[in-house]
């Protein structure tokens, strides 16, 4: 028969009334306090109080005059997390923040009448901060000449108990990963969850702080990245693509906002690289960048290059790919002009130098984002030299363009095989799983096969998954 009653409402079942106050509280009726112990209506009913298996919220439909959007709204999306990372009632008491009492006392503070950040340092939170510092926080700003999310972040984090949080998370599941993970797992666990609280609260309660919300959103994605890269970053990461769009972040005159943006666009091709489909946001949007009238800046050379990297996923697994028309055979060549205009103007030293180890080929770059953002091109480069050959009309040229697939392939193993810093190395990953599926040599599709096994081993990042997925297809 079943439970529940028309309406929602759960018919009373035979036998003894559980004594646990779950998610309500048997005595008043009333929503228990999901960050204490045992909360006051519990408490004095003397029933065991019991958290919810996952904090669930919405993001709120936020006013668009609030956030100057114009007329944008931005969609309700469900904002729930993953049953293993609910705070954990063993570490309650220990940096805990706590819930506001009313909401007058959270209109008081953006991120929900917390306690100051400063409060909360403990040697475990120092450990984390400095394994984040030269850790994951290299990865982040790697086409990022300014290091905001090394710099900036550490510097705002002890007055923010969100990013604090959030980047004491991403550490830790890092080291649970690479070390420990039966002692920092729970840890990770814990203080993700408390970013997600902040987070939460500061979306429903102040949307006018949408800066602040898409820096915790990044870290946060970046954490579901290292955690359980499956269902639950992908719907995470289109909240991330929410507040990127409801803040134009591409357009914004913050350093902050833009170093956040371009993180998430390396996210987007990332992704759409996985699932072999086109970005959630159009790439036509991006700025452009003129290089021709440009300063040698990397920044400039890093995220011009990115972009034409989305458009070339865009175009190759758009709604169009299946065609043969002429006109997508001209997209792919314009696209492909635009690429060598870019490498034309790229500075010479930046390019790499080629050198010999043990009789292979290998490249020094002067900086690592170089080392990346060349992988890229060549990426792009594959990407439409492979589609071209599904547009090509006759046979005679199918040869020149396997030749071409071929060569970008050799060229994005040898330079991921040129002893790259970890900043670079992790986000070369996709174009090398891409590369291993079309490479003919042998030889180099085992060395870089072994090559990700290490970069899995070594940071953490998911390499086995992403590979295997690309093989199969």
């Amino acid at each position: 028969m079943d439970r529940y009653l028309p309406g929602g409402r759960r018919s009373r079942r035979s036998g003894p009334r559980s004594r646990k106050g779950i998610l309500t509280c048997r005595g008043r009726h009333t929503r228990c306090d999901e960050t204490l112990p045992i909360c006051g209506n519990c408490k004095k009913s003397r029933l065991q109080c019991q958290q919810p298996d996952f904090v669930s919220s919405k993001w709120s439909t936020f006013d668009p005059a609030v956030i100057g959007v114009g007329r944008r709204k931005i969609a309700q999306i469900d904002f729930e997390v993953n049953p293993n990372c609910a705070p954990s009632s063993q570490r309650v008491g220990e940096h805990q923040v706590q819930e506001p009492q009313r909401i007058s006392s959270a209109l008081a503070d953006p991120e929900g009448a917390s306690p100051p950040a400063e409060s909360m340092i403990t040697p475990e939170i120092v450990h984390l901060l400095r394994v984040y510092d030269k850790g994951i926080a290299t990865w982040m700003d790697v086409f990022d000449s300014e290091s905001t999310y090394q710099r900036r972040l550490l510097c705002m984090a002890p007055s923010s108990p969100l990013l604090l949080n959030a980047i004491c998370a991403l550490a830790a599941r890092q080291l649970s990963l690479i070390e420990s993970p039966r002692t920092w797992k729970p840890v990770a666990e814990h203080y993700y969850g408390q970013a997600v609280h902040l987070l939460a609260r500061l979306l429903s309660v102040f949307p006018s702080e949408m800066e602040l919300a898409l820096v915790g959103t990044i870290l946060l994605s970046s954490y579901e990245l290292l955690a359980f890269p499956g269902f639950d970053y992908q719907r995470h990461f289109k909240g991330a693509h929410t507040i990127v769009d409801s803040l134009q972040a591409h357009n914004s005159a913050s350093c902050l906002a833009r170093a956040s943006f371009w993180i998430y666009a390396r996210h987007e091709v990332a992704e759409a690289l996985n699932r072999n489909s086109p970005t959630l946001h159009d790439p036509s949007l991006w700025p452009k960048f003129n290089l021709s009238a440009a300063k040698p800046v990397e920044d400039t050379f890093c995220n011009d290059v990115l972009r034409l990297t989305a458009e070339a996923v865009c175009i190759v697994f758009g709604k169009t790919s299946r065609s043969r028309t002429k006109r997508r055979k001209r997209d792919l060549s314009a696209l492909q002009s635009e690429l060598r205009t870019w490498l034309y103007w790229c500075p010479k030293q930046w390019k790499g130098i080629e050198y010999a180890e043990d009789r292979n080929v290998r490249y020094w770059f002067p900086r690592p984002n170089f080392a990346a953002a060349l992988v890229f091109y060549h990426l792009s480069m594959l990407l439409l030299w492979h589609d071209l050959e599904k547009v090509q009309e006759g046979p005679e040229n199918v040869s020149k363009i396997y030749d071409q697939v071929d060569a970008h392939s050799r060229q994005i193993i040898l330079i991921a095989l040129s002893s790259l810093q970890d900043s670079a190395i992790v986000v070369v990953v996709q174009p090398l799983c891409y590369a291993v599926k079309h490479v003919r040599d042998n030889t180099l599709k085992e060395s870089a096969i072994l090559l990700l096994d290490d970069i899995e081993a070594r940071t953490g990042f998911h390499t086995k998954s992403k590979l295997e997925r690309q093989l199969c297809r």
